[in-house]
């Protein structure tokens, strides 16, 4: 074949690449750079129980217990082998509540729900829950966890639990799942909290240890559910797998969140972080918005970019140390406030910013530092002044990087937490017309002026690079 057919047949498919890219982007409907969480269905009937109007019950354990009617149960003493057996009529409401209880059962688990419209567990005290590390025959084969419920599970009150899952999960609602206060120390042997419709903290303390993910919703059916919702409280995760894994949409509205340990931190088609405090280590993706269907292997093909994915930063801080991609979404990453740092990937094949339709930098404060080989920036389309910086070596790290503007001061300062070749910054402080210079350990490393949305210093990394709302390239 002649060396023009293949000129021409890249040219084609950089052409068709355009287009692609170009009907994304014009066709975006920006709503979603607003708010994601108007859809989602939050089941709040638990509090609209009038428990007055049922019996109550005090009871102390010795034996396996089985509730058959509505009513509160105030359950006291110690159980070593059984379990509460709730097995009630679908319209039937259940308050459990555990005072200084501690349940041990070593053929199956500690609390079964069988249905019902509402159970709610109240903590009083100090409790201890273990189930066993495999369930004998006479439990259903989708009973999993060390608490278990058919119906909608709410947990409440000023008690604590700590919980040990031997067999699988730790708690588990095959509805809706909602914590309204209580301190938890939860250890899995796979998910540590699964909620097939949601999971929803309202208030808490939450230590998790697990071997799956940490925090689950699974609804892949009802487009109002298999969400997560963090309104407050204050939780640390340890796990094998995911942070916090939501079949469809993840939504932190405040609170104290820790991934100390991940494979990947966030991960959810849409995620909205709107205020609070959010720090991740992953051994992958820090936060991935991503379809159920997408796989590593064509997360970098516009062809496979994902409209639906978003991931949007509206407020809060937020800090990811990431060894593969930092801020990842199939679809759009949109930044409108907040402060975010990205300690991002020191290998090639991954960046601390990846999206696959686009990327806007609206609002707040950024800093997205990795290596360079597939290094993206925060869009010439934004509306914030933003930098690109292809560092002339890969610099080590603790290595202190400040840009200052023409009067001294200092508008962007890191110190990394990895080696780094590559960082995008962007501020409401980065002004036109002004010249600022970059410092690294103190040392002047360059000079330049901001004439337009986007500045990029050096070359390197994806000299072809497509998407954001309008395109992303070298100036």
């Amino acid at each position: 074949m002649s060396k023009d057919f293949w000129i021409g047949g890249i040219l084609a498919v950089v052409i068709i690449s355009l287009a692609v890219f170009l009907n994304l982007n014009y066709n975006h409907n920006d709503d979603l750079s607003a708010n994601i969480s108007t859809s989602i269905d939050i089941d709040n009937g638990d509090s609209k129980i009038e428990w007055e109007h049922y019996s109550s019950y005090d009871i102390e354990l010795n034996d396996t217990y089985n509730i058959v009617s509505s009513g509160t149960y105030h359950f006291t003493g110690t159980l070593n082998e059984g379990s509460i057996i709730v097995k009630v009529s679908a319209e039937s409401v259940v308050k459990i509540i555990l005072d200084n209880v501690t349940i041990k059962n070593s053929t199956g688990p500690a609390i079964a729900c069988y249905g019902g419209d509402d159970l709610v567990i109240e903590l009083k005290g100090e409790n201890y829950i273990e189930d066993g590390g495999e369930y004998d025959a006479r439990w259903d084969e989708d009973i999993k966890g060390a608490i278990y419920s058919k119906s909608d599970l709410t947990f409440q009150g000023t008690g604590s639990m700590t919980l040990l899952a031997n067999y699988e999960d730790g708690i588990v609602g095959k509805d809706d799942l909602k914590f309204n206060g209580g301190t938890y120390k939860i250890t899995a042997s796979d998910d540590a909290i699964r909620g097939k419709d949601s999971v929803y903290i309202k208030d808490g303390d939450f230590t998790i240890e697990n071997k799956g993910d940490g925090i689950k919703s699974t609804n892949e059916t009802n487009i109002t559910k298999g969400f997560v919702l963090l309104e407050s409280g204050d939780i640390r995760i340890s796990s094998g797998d995911d942070g916090i894994h939501a079949y469809r949409t993840l939504i932190i509205d405040g609170g104290e969140l820790q991934i100390e340990k991940s494979y990947e931190g966030l991960e959810a088609q849409k995620i909205s972080i709107n205020n609070g405090e959010v720090t991740i280590a992953a051994n992958d993706d820090g936060i991935n918005a991503s379809g159920g269907t997408t796989t590593n292997a064509n997360r970098q093909n516009p062809f496979n970019a994902d409209e639906n994915c978003v991931l949007l930063i509206n407020g809060g801080e937020l800090y990811v140390n990431a060894a593969g991609d930092g801020l990842d979404s199939n679809g759009w990453i949109y930044i409108n406030g907040g402060k975010v740092i990205v300690d991002g990937p020191t290998n090639n094949g991954n960046g601390a910013l990846d999206f696959g339709a686009g990327i806007a930098m609206n609002g707040g404060f950024a800093v997205a530092i990795g290596a360079s080989g597939m290094a993206e920036n925060l869009g010439n389309t934004s509306s914030v002044n933003n930098v690109s910086i292809y560092f002339s070596s890969t610099l080590p790290k603790e290595t202190a990087v400040e840009i200052k503007n023409s009067a001294g001061e200092t508008i962007i300062s890191h110190t990394s937490a990895k080696p780094f070749s590559h960082m995008a910054a962007g501020t409401t402080n980065f002004e036109n017309g002004e010249t600022y210079t970059i410092y690294v350990n103190g040392e002047v490393y360059e000079s330049f002026e901001i004439s337009d949305v986007l500045t990029v210093i050096g070359s390197g990394g994806n000299n072809f690079q497509m998407g954001g709302p309008g395109q992303r390239g070298r100036k």
